[in-house]
């Protein structure tokens, strides 16, 4: 199987999601106490590692999830950690 290795500020936003299920973008830089545009930084780098799904709703808000693959990265790296809620749609 293919190794991954991840900045630790991208680990920390995916443990993170994984822990809520998804994460709105506000809240996630609140919490990890990152400003918006390093957050934003670390969401598209992960987006393109096919890691997370970044969706936006008609009220402006921004709600990050995991995609399968991002929910396996998690079990890979942290084997007690499981997904609290189904992937987004």
């Amino acid at each position: 199987m293919k190794t991954t290795s991840l900045p630790q500020d991208y680990a920390l936003v995916l443990a993170q999601v994984n822990d809520y299920g998804q994460e709105e973008l506000t809240s996630l830089a609140e919490t990890l106490r990152f400003d918006k545009k390093r957050l934003s930084h670390i969401l598209k780098a992960l987006q393109h590692k096919g890691l997370i799904l970044v969706k936006h709703t008609d009220y402006s808000d921004v709600w990050i999830g995991l995609t399968r693959r991002g929910q396996r990265l998690i079990a890979d790296m942290w084997p007690d950690a499981r997904a609290t809620a189904p992937m987004m749609a």
